[in-house]
Formats: structure tokens, C-alpha cells, sequence
């Protein structure tokens, strides 16, 4: 089987429900979400189902984005689904950071109007905010819960996944899934990330019951910085190539994003980290000429070098290594991962999609904090 009928094989198969933790009535107690990875994109996508649309919807994973957005126009979307007012509490909770978007045709003066942000390319459109079923469980007795979300055109689904519909946005802005999510349970709010190319998991629960208390005590956390936008932000004190600390100034903000596939430096960081890599990598290999999107490449007979990147102390550190860093472009060539993001990125570090794989990330939104532990792929169930 070819890898994108595979691809798409285990996508239907994972997706035709989605998994609950527990029969839901009255309440949602945390839904977990299976989630792969689009190979030509590198971003991952999931499968929900609204109101009374037979068929799943299929979404664009966002950690940073503010709220879910679908192109409404389409005809596999929901036709239950009914405008929100923008006078109503759930425009003024979805308005928070948000710029208002005057309407271009008609008078949508009632609607509540938002600014939808497309993050794979960097573009933007105007929106209307609506209501809907989300459906959960099984399908003889799923559970629902009314979600928040916003309607774009179909215009915005531009560098988007193939048959991608929309995006589910996880950031920490009041209408966020994980956001929406503890509303309805008046528990604090929880997100569990774990990335792969086949498996992934998107969830509200915890780690522990997503993953079990072995997974949950392997953690190690840092704290998530506080600001005005929906961004999962964390300190980085230092890099280190190979064990030696590169001579950057820290701390370094770095943003965690699904959207990008592999993690960027400002131009600056870069080059000194480029530098510092090419010497640790050719004490055992060769550079070979650059492989397009990646600027570093080598001859592949080797292990090479590990980046880490210390947090809120040198003792807290995170090391990317193995098929986290390097990647296998055929011809007995690997490349390096890492990126230069130019000289004025959102932050000093982007870490991609690629540098997030095979790592149980636990974002304990009520406390600002982050876990983060590597999960072995021959157990389900530990790190």
C-alpha cells in the first residue's frame, strides 16, 4: 500500500469515533482526540463530528490557536449550526485579544464578527462566531457538549492539509477547545499533546488518564509564560550543541507550534548554533550540499551530535536528538531539523511539529505550567 493510502487507511480508522474516558450526560469529563500526521505538510490532523452532519469534520491541529474555524460553506458542515450575537457573553469571551473586522457585504451588525488567523501561512479573514453540537462516545449513546466556533471562507484554508476543512485551535484564549471543555466541567483546565506520524493523541484529560500514573510521574515541568496571546511560551536559559553551551544571550522565549514542521532560530541564534554544529558533526562526518527546505546536511553513517535546551535552570533541560533532529532525505543524506527563521520571528525559537514527536507534553493551563517526558514507542503506557 502505497504511504498516502496508508496514511489515509489509519486516518478512517482511528477516527470513526472518538474515545471518552467516560459516558457523557450533563457534563464532559476530558475527550480524547486520535491525530496523525499529513506528510506533505507536516502538520496533524483530527476528525471531529458537529451537529447533525453525517460525516466527521477534518481538522488542522493549532496548539497556538484561539478557537476552532471551519469554512461553514462547505457542504459536509453542520446546517444546525446558528450565528452567534455580538452582543452575546460568548462574543465578548471570543473578542478577548481578537480585532473586529468590519463586514464587507451587508449589514452583519448582529453577528458577532471576528478576525480568523490562518497560522500555516501567516494570513488572515473575517469570520462570524456560531454554536453547535460537538458529538462524543459511541454512536448508540454519544455524549454532546455546545461549542463555540468560528465560520471563515474558504479562502483561509489555503497551506492547509489536503481535505483539511478547518483548524482546532488549543491555545489558552476563553474559547479554545481545552478552554470551552473545562467550562462545561468546572474542573481545571488540562491539555495532553502527544505527536506522532500514525498515533498521536490531542486530549483534555490528564496525563494520568490518558497515558497512566507512570507517564504522569516521568514528567518534568517548567513554567508556561504569561501574555496577552494564546501562544504556549517557555524560557530556554541556554543551548547546548553536544554538550557545549552556545555563547547566546538567554533566557530565549521559545514557542511551541504544530503549525510549522520543523523549529526555527532568529537569524542570529542560527548562525552561531550553525557554526557550532557543523564542528560537532564533522569530527564524524561530511557536509554535503543542502537539501531543500534544510540548510544543513551530512552523510548519514553516524549518530550525531544532541541539542539541548536548558529551561528555567541547566539542571531542567530538553534533549533533541535521533529522528527528533536529523532527517533522512535518501541517498545516504540526512539533515538538520532546525531552521534559520530569519532576523524578526514572533519569538527567538519556533519549535516545530518535528522537535515535538514522541513527546508527552502536559500544559496545566490553571497553574501556567508545562510537562514535558519522552514516550517510549514500545509502550503505550510510560514514558
Amino acid at each position: 500500500m502505497a504511504p498516502s493510502s496508508l496514511n489515509l487507511f489509519i486516518f478512517t480508522f482511528l477516527s470513526v469515533f472518538f474515545i471518552c474516558k467516560s459516558q457523557i450526560s450533563d457534563s464532559v469529563n476530558g475527550v480524547v482526540f486520535p491525530v496523525i500526521k499529513d506528510l506533505p505538510t507536516g502538520q496533524y490532523v483530527v476528525q471531529i463530528r458537529l451537529g447533525d452532519s453525517s460525516e466527521p469534520l477534518k481538522l488542522v491541529v493549532d496548539l497556538a490557536g484561539s478557537f476552532l474555524w471551519f469554512d461553514c460553506s462547505s457542504g459536509d458542515i453542520s446546517l444546525s449550526r446558528r450565528l452567534i450575537s455580538g452582543s452575546s457573553s460568548g462574543c465578548l469571551k471570543a473578542k478577548v485579544g481578537n480585532d473586529r473586522v468590519s463586514s464587507s457585504h451587508g449589514d452583519h451588525s448582529a453577528d458577532c464578527d471576528l478576525l480568523v488567523k490562518n497560522g500555516a501561512v501567516g494570513i488572515s479573514a473575517r469570520g462570524e462566531l456560531a454554536r453547535d453540537v460537538l458529538s462524543f462516545g459511541s454512536v448508540p449513546s454519544p455524549g454532546t457538549v455546545d461549542l463555540l466556533f468560528a465560520c471563515a471562507p474558504p479562502s483561509l484554508l489555503r497551506g492547509l492539509a489536503s481535505g483539511a476543512q478547518g483548524v482546532m485551535g488549543l491555545g489558552r484564549a476563553q474559547i479554545s477547545l481545552p478552554s470551552q471543555l473545562a467550562a462545561e466541567t468546572n474542573e481545571r483546565r488540562r491539555l495532553t499533546i502527544y505527536l506522532s506520524p500514525l498515533n498521536g493523541v490531542v486530549s483534555t484529560s490528564s496525563v494520568e488518564e490518558v497515558f497512566g500514573v507512570a507517564a504522569s510521574r516521568s514528567l518534568v515541568y517548567t513554567p508556561l509564560l504569561t501574555g496577552s496571546s494564546g501562544n504556549y511560551v517557555i524560557n530556554v536559559k541556554s543551548i547546548r550543541v553536544n554538550g557545549e553551551k552556545l555563547s547566546v544571550d538567554g533566557p530565549l522565549a521559545a514557542e511551541l507550534s504544530t503549525m510549522i514542521p520543523y523549529t526555527m532560530l532568529e537569524s542570529s541564534i542560527y548562525t552561531v548554533f550553525a557554526e557550532a554544529y557543523i564542528k560537532a558533526a564533522t569530527e564524524a562526518t561530511s557536509v554535503v550540499a543542502p537539501v531543500a527546505p534544510f540548510e544543513l546536511c551530512f552523510t548519514s553513517e553516524v549518530d550525531f551530535p544532541a541539542v539541548d535546551l536548558a529551561l528555567q535552570s541547566e539542571m531542567v533541560r530538553w534533549r533533541i536528538q535521533g529522528r527528533n533532529l536529523m532527517v533522512d532525505v535518501g541517498g545516504g543524506v540526512r539533515c538538520l531539523g532546525i531552521l534559520d527563521g530569519g532576523s524578526n520571528p514572533v519569538s527567538p525559537i519556533i519549535m516545530g511539529g518535528l522537535q515535538l514527536e514522541d513527546f508527552v507534553l502536559d500544559f496545566d493551563l490553571s497553574n501556567s505550567m508545562m510537562g514535558f517526558g519522552q514516550k517510549t514507542r514500545s509502550d503505550s503506557a510510560s514514558l
